[in-house]
Parts: structure tokens; sequence; C-alpha cells
């Protein structure tokens, strides 16, 4: 099947070399857009240019952006596109401090959208940002059933008062609320003429659009899946945060729908988990699908989860039936997730 004819629209995507932007940076060429993908390093997304991408790389334009947190630094890169997706992220988590932790992401988050207003034109239809469920999870909060009004306030609180001692994971969750803050505040004050929307998955999961050469450098959220395929754990891993998961399909599906759908989406926050899916869980599906595989550990089988991977009855629970809506779907559940994340990863064994 030929690539599909130019529509001639180009659509920016932050970090277009990461997990979710390059399944965004398909799914949008698919649909026959250009796409201007920025990366820190010019030659970082070589690697889908020779391969997801390369039936379409007369439509790939790569911007280099060393360091997104520099006043401007988006000020080329955002002119003349329909659409700005960002999912970049300059979060270092071998930074310690609140300092250096939040007033980053927050830079990052208006330092795009700032450039947006001022420079990429009157043809800019969208703005959509990557945000997290790190932005809506209070985890003091149980039971509880979260929704796209709900905001983390406890992860900001709690690491100021934790000062330096706060860890990583905490100060993490807190940046992903500000900086999505700071997008709402923008938007109030300044009034763009362009929709602005968020995107608010839990634990991404699913196949990679471009595996990276090894199995050390996949993505964090993909790591306990291939602990448990490989046999490199001999025991179940823990769990990412809430094990909130979503699919990485359905992430970027939801990303392209609010960047084509400008007036719907326009001030909307979309909440994508779809239930709880656990290494245990994960576990148990390979073992069933790769018997031959003596390797997985076996943990406490069924131990840690619901069965159809739902939310527990008393426990946290988050409601995406916006984005299920837009979508006119269903999500990918999780049994189906891992089991297409294990064909791409079979490279690797």
């Amino acid at each position: 099947m030929s690539p599909p004819t130019s529509n001639g629209k180009v659509v920016l995507v932050s970090g277009i070399n990461g997990y979710i932007a390059s399944t965004i940076g398909l799914d949008l060429l698919k649909k026959g857009y250009t796409i201007r993908g920025t990366s820190r390093s010019a030659h970082s997304a070589d690697a889908l240019l020779k391969g997801a991408y390369e039936g379409y790389v007369d439509r790939v334009q790569m911007v280099s952006v060393p360091d997104m947190t520099i006043p401007g630094a988006f000020n080329e890169a955002v002119k003349g596109v329909i659409a700005v997706i960002h999912t970049a992220s300059p979060i270092d988590f071998s930074l310690k401090s609140w300092n250096d932790f939040v007033p980053v992401a927050v830079a990052g988050a208006v330092g795009i959208l700032l450039s947006a207003y001022k420079h990429a034109g009157p043809q800019l239809e969208s703005f959509v940002l990557t945000s997290s469920v790190a932005a809506i999870i209070d985890p003091s909060k149980k039971p509880y059933d979260f929704t796209e009004a709900d905001w983390n306030t406890y992860s900001g609180a709690k690491s100021k008062e934790l000062g330096d001692a706060a860890p990583g994971g905490l100060l993490y969750q807190a940046s992903k609320a500000e900086a999505e803050r700071a997008m709402w505040a923008f938007r109030d004050e300044h009034k763009p003429p362009f929709s602005i929307s968020a995107v608010n998955p839990g634990v991404v999961v699913g196949p990679p659009v471009q595996p990276p050469p090894t199995a050390s450098a996949l993505n964090e959220t993909l790591r306990p899946t291939w602990a448990v395929f490989s046999g490199a754990s001999t025991d179940i891993p823990p769990a990412i945060g809430s094990a909130s998961y979503v699919d990485v399909r359905d992430v970027a599906a939801i990303h392209v729908w609010c960047a084509e759908h400008p007036i719907e989406s326009n001030g909307q926050r979309y909440l994508m988990a779809n239930g709880r899916g656990t290494p245990q869980a994960a576990a148990d599906i390979l073992r069933k699908a790769y018997p031959h595989r003596k390797q997985i550990p076996v943990g406490e089988p069924g131990s840690d989860y619901e069965e159809g991977y739902g939310w527990p009855k008393d426990g946290q629970s988050f409601d995406s039936a916006k984005a299920k809506k837009a979508l006119g779907r269903e999500f990918v559940l999780y049994d189906q997730s891992i089991l297409d994340t294990a064909k791409v990863l079979e490279r690797y064994l």
C-alpha cells in the first residue's frame, strides 16, 4: 500500500524520538500530514527516518532544540504549523530539589506555548500538551474515582514540606501538576486564538513503533514487561506508581483527535487510564502465551490485579469516559497490549 498523499498541513511534535511522540508522528503521517519533529540532537531521530518513518521521509522535517527551557527555543520550529503537540519533557531524574525540578518543567511547557502564541502564525488551530495522571491523582484519597476535574495538590505540598528530602517520584508528580497549571494560567491570561488541551495518561504501555537498538534503552514504562519476559528479573518487579495502564496507541490517537478537533477539545483535559495492569499480570499473560519460556517469573499469579484488569473495588480508579467518547471506542485491553509489546520485544531475546 502506497503512503497517503500530503494534505499540505504541518504539525509540530516535540520530542519526536520519544515513545509516545514517535507513535503520534506515525499516526499523523498515515493521515497525510507533514510532521516537524524536534529533538535535542539533529541526528537522534535518524533511526525513525530509516525505520518507522522510512516510507514518509518526504513529509518529515527534523529540527534540533538542544535546550527547550531557553526562552524562544521553539520560535522557528512553530512557524507555519496548524497544530503543536508538546510531548517533550526537560525533566532529568538526577535532579534532587523542588527548584531544580518544578521551574524547569514549567519553563518547558510555557516556553513552547509562548513561541506558538507569538510566532506560529494565524493558521495555528491547536496546542496539545502531554500531561499525566500525576497531575490529577492524590495519593491520600482512597477509595476515590478520579476525573478530569481533580488536581494533584498533595505532591506539591508534600514536596515543599520535605524540602531536600523529597524523593524524585514525588517531585516528578508535583512538576507535572505545576507545568499543566502554568499552561492553563497562560490560556486564562492571554486568551490565545487557538485551542489548548491536555492529555493525562497513566502508565503507558504497548508496542513502540521504533524499538531502540538494545533492550536497555527501552522506555521506562516498558522495562517491567521486558524484565519478566526476558527473565532478567527472577522476581516480579514492582509496579510503576498506581499501575493505572493505557496503551500507547490510544494515547497517540487522542493527541491527534485533540489536534484535529480544536473546537471540541479547547479547554479540555483527557484522562486516560483503562484499569490496573501490574507486572504480575504481565507475567501471567506472558507465561500463558509463551509456555516454553521458563525464565518468566511466576510470582503469585492473580494476586494483585482484578479479573479483566479493572479497578480494585476499594481503591483508586480513573474515569476515562470522556476520552473514550471522543475516540468512539474502548481502549486496548492490558493483555492485548502486553502481547503486542512482546512481539516487538522478541528481537532482543
